[in-house]
């Protein structure tokens, strides 16, 4: 099975897969399906890219790659450089401004960084992903998880 490249904290990892099922049995997943030839083309690719940022730092701030990723911006990422474009999830010249919702939230996750919260900037998050027509979400049920341990 194919190992998983994920952007938790520390650091981006690329966990053997049967690490990844067994940490996740008791969760809810999401397993997103790429929409259209061209996309799934990039899958083998953007996992390639994606990997070679092992150790590269968690971007607790948000900030943008390549110095620094979070999951779905490691994602986003990974799919860029595979395409050779910004974004392959957005529609040309679109852009996704981050939410920081609910604010009082954000505003002391921020200041703990001891940073101003950023303000009109654009990035990534799973919700980007969740809505991008190049993607198709199904939840996971337990059973399809533990089948893959």
């Amino acid at each position: 099975a194919l190992p998983f490249a994920e952007a938790p904290p520390p650091a981006v990892v690329v966990t053997p897969a049967a690490d990844f099922w067994r940490r996740a049995s008791h969760a809810t997943l999401y397993a997103g399906r790429l929409v259209g030839a061209r996309m799934r083309a990039l899958g083998a690719a953007a996992t390639q890219a994606a990997s070679a940022q092992a150790g590269t730092p968690y971007a607790s701030d948000f900030e943008p790659p390549p110095a620094k990723f979070y999951c779905s911006s490691l994602v986003e990422w990974a799919f860029g450089v595979a395409a050779g474009e910004k974004s392959v999830f957005l529609p040309p010249g679109l852009t996704f401004k981050l939410l920081f919702e609910p604010l009082g939230f954000w505003e002391r996750y921020y200041h703990g960084l001891n940073q101003s919260l950023p303000v009109n900037v654009s990035g990534s998050n799973p919700t980007l992903l969740l809505h991008s027509p190049a993607v198709r979400f199904t939840t996971l049920r337990p059973e399809d998880v533990v089948a893959n341990l």
